[in-house]
This record gives structure tokens, C-alpha cells and sequence, in this order.
């Protein structure tokens, strides 16, 4: 790979992680304040329901990263994603394709391990996920960009998974540790995905 062709590579990367913030930010922020003026919290009822077939469930899966309680949540949500976005834009070839995988596995796990009692709503289980699968990726699948990120953020990762999947009032344990495998999982298998010179 010549010179052009790495700034090129550089480039489109650059604009895949401009690309992800809209992707994923945009139905955070936007559902949020929705939430607050137009639906009055209705919308956090569509959380993961565990092992519930209802259509509110349902939705939950694939949609409870939009929901947030309060400000508070949006915004810890909102800074961890922003660091993570940013590495996937940067070293994820499918990047808008394995968010998808990773919103929809998260959630599934989560439906399959909660507790029937409880509500999961929140993107803390999509940036477990998406934490897991860049360990996995560099651990099993031996993507080299992943291993850097995780060796140069190592710390910052360590402290979120702690304390994530530390048992506390009013968290998800179920969402952090069924996204952190699912992620896992995922990222084990991804290799595949790569082809000769480009940014791993």
C-alpha cells in the first residue's frame, strides 16, 4: 500500500467515524428529547422485557440503546460511545453493519439472561458489546488495530468493564455482561472480515 492510497484509507475512515456519531448518536439525543416533550416516557415502556414475547419486548431488542431514564444516563452513555465510535470508525471495515450485529445480539442476550421482573433500557449494553468485541477481535481474531486500541486505552476499558458488571441498584448487570460476551463472540469471529492491506 503506497502513500495515496493509506491517506485515502485514512480518509474514509475519518468519515466512517463522523458517519457513526449520526449513526448512533443521532437516535440517542433525538429519541431522548422526543421522549421528554412529545411522548412523556411512553417510549421507555419498549425496553427489554426478559423472556416477554410482547411487541413492547420486541422492540426493546433492537431499540432500548435509544432509551435513557434521564439526562444523567444519555450523557454517560454518550462519552463512553464517543471514545468507542471512534476506534470502530477507525479499524472496522463493516462498521455500520457490526453496530447493527451488536445492537441486535446485545439485546437478544439480555432478553435471554435478565431477570422476568425487570425493564433494560440504555446503550451501557451496546458499548459492552462494542468493547467486547474489540477485545475479542484482538485477542482471538488477531486484529492488530484492536489490540493497539485496547493496549493504549486498556485503562479507561478496564474501569468500565469493573465497573459495569459490579452488582448495583438501578443497573443493567444483565445488559454489561450480556453485551460484553456477545461482543466477545462476535469480535472472535471477525476476522474474516479483512482482507490484505487494510487497517487492522
Amino acid at each position: 500500500m503506497n502513500g495515496q492510497q493509506l491517506f485515502s484509507l485514512i480518509m474514509t475512515r475519518v468519515k466512517q467515524v463522523i458517519g457513526l456519531y449520526a449513526f448512533v448518536l443521532m437516535p440517542m439525543w433525538g429519541m431522548f428529547f422526543l421522549n421528554e416533550t412529545v411522548f412523556f416516557g411512553i417510549w421507555n415502556v419498549f425496553g427489554i422485557v426478559p423472556r416477554a414475547l410482547d411487541v413492547g419486548s420486541m422492540i426493546g431488542v433492537v431499540a432500548s440503546w435509544t432509551m435513557h431514564g434521564n439526562f444523567s444516563h444519555l450523557l454517560s452513555n454518550t462519552i463512553t460511545l464517543l471514545q468507542i465510535l471512534f476506534l470502530f470508525g477507525l479499524f472496522e471495515k463493516n462498521a455500520y453493519r457490526t453496530v447493527i450485529k451488536l445492537v441486535i445480539a446485545s439485546g437478544l442476550v439480555t432478553w435471554v439472561i435478565g431477570s422476568p421482573s425487570s425493564i433494560h433500557i440504555g446503550a451501557s449494553g451496546l458499548c459492552f458489546a462494542m468493547i467486547g468485541y474489540m477485545i475479542g477481535g484482538a485477542v482471538f481474531a488477531r486484529r492488530w488495530g484492536y489490540l493497539l486500541a485496547c493496549i493504549v486505552m486498556g485503562t479507561g476499558y478496564w474501569l468500565i468493564i469493573k465497573q459495569g458488571l459490579m452488582p448495583q441498584q438501578g443497573i443493567s448487570f444483565a445488559a454489561h455482561f450480556g453485551g460484553l460476551c456477545a461482543g466477545l463472540l462476535l469480535g472472535a469471529n471477525s476476522k474474516h472480515t479483512y482482507q490484505v492491506g487494510s487497517i487492522r
